[in-house]
């Protein structure tokens, strides 16, 4: 995305522009393309750090999951910081119609062409990837469940230590009986609950061994696990029992099959009829326990959410519910949850804040720099800024929807085609400040002067306090808040202090990140795919990915991009 400085001459004489000092901020520049290629790196890590995403693979590395928590607790406040300095730069020279009107070119255009063209192709990449993550299990113990081979099964428990039984795989976090249960499988069923393996654990999506035999329509298996101890209408908290996974429609039974087991229903008929006999079963069990044939709702929230206000309560009941669903060409999509927009959320919520930005300045009309020094506002609108922040972080972590992705440091995840309120209030902060601070006129960099203090204590004492508070909420919220801000304006100290002046292969990586990060996303699912049973550590098998993604993009933007109209979509016209 341009920062304004190679942008169509304006009329100075129109009242709404205003004159500007014409002196790039390359450094700025350098942080937007920073973070972009911060972002790249953070998905090719994603495979080998425990996180839920598409491809996991069995070579896990604790450090990733780190280093990932780090980069997510930073990375998008700046960006939306330096995007809101470059949109009040922007209205000061073109106004604030032509800031809209460049902001559309930049930003809403590429954005959908990305949401017709990228996303889908994100999608078939990811088909193939979970294809065959998900149906060739690397975990010894699962592989021989797969094949159903019970001598097998047995042999690797009576070796291993009797924790084997709860030991779940790495890529859904299956317990051996979720993923028996999933294979449908009745001998090694019965071979686990006989060495008392729990009916009622679940994976990473709240999915116990009652909810995935309901699902696949095994009334069979479902009575076994009963037997057993298993309570098919207790959903502990994630909403998910075997009740409400025999109601569960059509598409959405086919879709958790095929994520799950890396392959659809070989006849659904099969299955849905199999549901009904289940339903019928479990009428007349809640008859007995409950006398009605429709048991009671035994989903509560999580114990995180019990101690805050009622009205906040509520907020998050309604993220989490169905509530806001529609129908589109025959699929049920979630608007604020399904993650429709993928990676590219931040440019949705990114237009949004320059409409409204738009809006603002007409009611106003845009500020230029100052004429006079204002560095003396930095510290107070610094507090202020902090202390919004640390009210719009005792938001994060809450929302405990089944769909999400969510990390325990730095902001919520929303891909949704809405913007989740509170995230999207979050970001504003950050850019509303980015764009205040365009008005001071800190050509000296005055809001980064103290880097060499403020990056080592984010770093070295703030980041493993927030992981050590996870806990504690309230200092939590405060100690996450003092660590993104000292993240920032470290990091715009430090590009200031290297990207002072402009150089030819600074400008090509700026350039050119927009690109990378609009399309990195099929490559580094490719490389994971690829390397999945390269037998290596996840480091080797990490590097390698990245390295090869990057040297694709790079070399898609150098064939495909920069001396076409896709470059002047991007990135504006060369003076």
């Amino acid at each position: 995305m341009e920062s304004g400085n190679h942008s169509e001459k304006t009329d100075s004489a129109s009242p709404q522009k205003t004159n500007v000092d014409k002196t790039r901020r390359h450094d700025l520049d350098a942080l937007r393309a920073g973070a972009m290629l911060l972002g790249i790196c953070l998905h090719a890590m994603m495979a080998y750090s425990g996180i839920a995403w598409i491809v996991i693979d069995n070579q896990q590395n604790h450090t990733f999951k780190l280093v990932i928590e780090f980069i997510h607790g930073f990375r998008m406040p700046l960006f939306f910081l330096v995007s809101g300095f470059f949109t009040a730069m922007l209205a000061c020279r073109q106004g604030s119609g032509g800031m809209l009107k460049n902001r559309a070119k930049r930003i809403l255009i590429p954005f959908v062409i990305s949401v017709v063209i990228i996303i889908p192709l994100d999608k078939v990449v990811g088909f193939f990837a979970v294809s065959s993550n998900a149906s060739h299990p690397q975990d010894p113990l699962f592989k021989a469940i797969l094949q159903g081979d019970s001598s097998q099964v047995l042999h690797l428990l009576e070796k291993s230590p009797k924790a084997l039984l709860e030991e779940p795989e790495n890529r859904m976090r299956f317990t051996p009986l979720n993923w028996a249960v999933l294979c449908e499988s009745e001998p090694i069923t019965k071979l686990l609950l006989e060495r008392g393996e729990n009916p009622m654990a679940s994976n990473r999506n709240g999915y116990n061994s009652l909810y995935i035999a309901a699902l696949l329509g095994r009334a069979d298996l479902l009575k076994l696990l009963i037997e057993n101890g298993g309570d098919p209408f207790n959903s502990a908290g994630s909403g998910k029992s075997a009740w409400t996974a025999a109601h569960q429609p059509y598409e959405e039974t086919r879709m958790i099959v095929f994520i799950s087991k890396g392959k659809f229903p070989e006849d659904m008929t099969v299955i849905e009829n199999g549901k009904q006999t289940v339903i019928e079963f479990l009428k007349g069990l809640s008859m007995e326990q409950y006398k009605t044939p429709s048991p009671p709702d035994q989903t509560s929230p999580p114990k995180s959410i019990e101690s805050i206000s009622s009205w906040m309560q509520w907020y998050f009941d309604w993220l989490s519910s169905d509530q806001i669903v529609v129908n589109i060409a025959g699929q049920k999509i979630n608007l604020l949850q399904d993650p429709s927009l993928d990676h590219l959320w931040f440019l949705w919520s990114l237009w949004w804040l320059c409409v409204i930005h738009y809006i603002v300045d007409c009611l106003r009309g845009p500020i230029g720099p100052a004429s006079t020094d204002k560095t003396n506002l930095i510290y107070p609108g610094l507090m202020v800024a902090f202390s919004l922040t640390c009210c719009m972080q005792s938001w994060m972590n809450l929302d405990y929807s089944p769909k999400l992705l969510n990390f325990p440091v730095g902001p919520d995840f929303s891909p949704g085609i809405i913007p989740k309120p509170h995230v999207f209030l979050y970001y504003a902060v950050f850019f509303f400040f980015g764009s205040w601070y365009f008005g001071l006129g800190d050509n000296e960099c005055f809001l980064g002067r103290h880097w060499r203090w403020a990056l080592p204590v984010a770093m070295l004492v703030l980041f493993p306090l927030v992981l050590a508070t996870k806990e504690q909420r309230l200092p939590n919220i405060v100690l996450q808040s003092l660590f993104t801000w000292l993240m920032v304006l470290g990091s715009i100290g430090l590009a200031n202090r290297l990207f002072q002046r402009e150089s030819k292969l600074f400008r090509y990586i700026a350039d050119s990140s927009y690109w990378l990060y609009l399309t990195h996303i099929p490559p580094v699912l490719l490389m994971q795919w690829l390397f999945l049973f390269l037998p290596a550590p996840a480091l080797v098998k990490f590097t390698l990915g990245f390295l090869t993604t990057m040297l694709i993009l790079f070399a898609s933007y150098q064939l495909l991009v920069r001396h076409t109209v896709i470059g002047r979509i991007l990135n504006g016209k060369k003076k």
